[in-house]
């Protein structure tokens, strides 16, 4: 994932990267390294606050990221993004939903396919058919288990180079 966020941001200088999480502002720490140690290229973290709300005793991930989504849509007018999340905790469903709103933000939706470890982490996988596979309308979404194979299909699309193989 690293490799592919890093073409991309190498062919859009100027671009913004934004990592959009449901992680909570006491491990940003943490992420950064991680982030670092892994070469992902630099960007802003939006993590969420973690514990009760007036109404709730857990905060709500999915608000977190359906309001910061449409924030950035607010604040950047200008930028076609390219959503990039995976198939549990329901970025399918908040990616929809935001290209839907605001259609002449979302030039993309790649969506990288859990592990079943990492889905069970995660509290499962989204169904797959709340997205919008083949309808012709809207973004091209692509799916892949890796960087690797997102990376292919955005190629395909003509969103990043495609690899050299010499």
């Amino acid at each position: 994932m690293a490799v592919m966020l890093e073409r991309l941001v190498r062919e859009n200088p100027g671009s913004p990267v934004i990592y959009l999480s449901t992680g909570a502002w006491n491990v940003a720490p943490t992420l950064d390294r991680f982030m670092s140690r892994h070469l992902y290229p630099a960007g802003t973290m939006l993590l969420t606050d973690w514990g009760p709300t007036h109404d709730r005793l857990f905060r709500s991930g999915r608000d977190h990221k359906r309001s910061s989504l449409e924030r950035l849509a607010k604040e950047f007018p200008d930028v076609r993004w390219v959503l990039i999340g995976d198939d549990g905790q329901h970025d399918e469903e908040l990616y929809r939903d935001f290209s839907e709103a605001f259609p002449q933000n979302v030039a993309a939706i790649a969506i990288r396919q859990l592990s079943t470890p990492e889905a069970v982490l995660a509290g499962g996988r989204s169904r797959g058919d709340d997205s919008p596979r083949d309808r012709g309308d809207g973004p091209p979404w692509v799916w892949a288990p890796d960087g690797a194979g997102l990376a292919e299909q955005l190629a395909a699309l003509g969103l990043i180079a495609a690899d050299d193989p010499s």
